[in-house]
């Protein structure tokens, strides 16, 4: 009966339907421009937007797109292009901010993602910015060394957000590694994690992700995130809540 109820509104339909982890939902969130099946379904996605996780996700937006500028602008001055890898990507509304307070000449961005319909929708949504979408599994990382290899390019910022939380231990510490690898001397790495979720309850009961299973995030806590950069050589490592007590910006840096 409940998922019959949530199915009237946008967020809650694409939620029970295998799109909870899906770039389209958290796009949703993000515009909070409520849509559904009648007026009840419009009044309930509204609810349903306004909740505390929905509006922790949107803060998360604005956040990331500051660090992302801090970067952008310490780049500027050390006479760099910034070069962006962003894994799990979505449409990545975050980037497309990014680049209209920003040089275009100064940015270049590498959307990865397995959803077409994200991917699709990213493209529309960048239009002519120098952003490049590609759908990819990002789970084989090793592509990254064949690509900078083939057009002579490396990041200096690979980023994953509302992605590790959804994935086990081992899985994050793998990519990790991997982006460490990966990415250009001096560079930084930017990612979220969830620390605590006000919704978690419901979201386990009636999420379902892309894969088909059940919609349960792996929260942990800043110690452990910390202790896992630092381990695998990152420096410079910072990591902040949101005033939710909930997401975590994480960042480091390969020296």
């Amino acid at each position: 009966m409940l998922m019959q109820i949530l199915s009237a509104s946008k967020l809650g339909n694409s939620t029970v339907k295998g799109q909870a982890d899906s770039g389209l939902n958290i796009d949703h969130m993000y515009r909070k421009s409520p849509k559904g099946i009648t007026f009840f379904g419009r009044l309930l996605d509204s609810v349903l937007l306004n909740l505390p996780s929905v509006k922790a996700t949107r803060i998360k937006k604005n956040i990331i797109t500051k660090i992302l500028q801090n970067e952008v602008s310490n780049n500027i001055v050390l006479g760099k292009k910034t070069r962006i890898i962003d894994l799990a990507s979505g449409p990545a509304r975050y980037l497309v901010d990014l680049i209209d307070k920003s040089n275009y000449d100064n940015i270049e961005a590498l959307c990865l993602d397995s959803d077409k319909r994200s991917i699709n929708y990213g493209k529309i949504l960048a239009h002519k910015k120098p952003i490049r979408y590609t759908k990819a599994n990002v789970f084989k990382l090793g592509m990254l060394k064949h690509f900078s290899e083939k057009v002579h390019w490396i990041p200096n910022i690979i980023m994953a957000t509302g992605f590790f939380e959804l994935q086990n231990d081992d899985v994050v510490k793998k990519f990790l590694e991997d982006i460490h690898k990966h990415l250009d001397g001096g560079g930084l790495i930017l990612f979220t994690g969830q620390a605590d979720n006000p919704s978690k309850k419901l979201m386990k009961y009636v999420g379902k992700t892309q894969s088909g299973g059940v919609w349960e995030l792996h929260l942990r806590s800043p110690e452990m995130l910390r202790k896992w950069l630092l381990d695998i050589g990152f420096r410079d490592v910072i990591i902040s809540l949101d005033q939710l007590g909930m997401y975590e910006y994480c960042t480091g840096r390969k020296i």
